[in-house]
């Protein structure tokens, strides 16, 4: 498939699925015309890539670990799985934060609204 299907076929824009490749992490054939081929295996490739941008690594990160995300499906090798847990940890600390900010909201909330009563 060309790149215009793959980039709606997995809801990724042209521009990002270049820049993908600019940073090896699609590594798509070309015809005789030059024109970008992809297929099955790109498509799980950039949702691997995207569900690790949810998961909160930054594509530098991912491009680093490239290697570990052509393991055997749903494999990670070592490295990425270290980032994973990293992440998890960064994303328990800023939920304990909100937490403490919404706890924080609601009692100056309560106290204004005694100042009114």
């Amino acid at each position: 498939m060309k790149i215009g299907e793959l980039a709606q076929r997995t809801q990724v824009s042209v521009r990002m699925l270049r820049f993908y490749e600019s940073l090896g992490l699609l590594t798509p054939t070309r015809n005789a015309a030059g024109y970008r081929l992809y297929d099955e295996e790109d498509m799980a490739q950039v949702a691997k890539i995207r569900l690790l941008q949810q998961a909160g690594l930054a594509l530098k990160d991912i491009a680093r670990l490239h290697d570990c995300l052509h393991d055997r499906p749903q494999a990670f090798c070592p490295a990425l799985r270290d980032k994973l847990r990293a992440c998890q940890a960064e994303t328990a600390t800023r939920i304990t934060l909100l937490q403490e900010t919404q706890t924080l909201l609601a009692r100056l909330l309560r106290e204004e609204d005694a100042k009114i009563k």
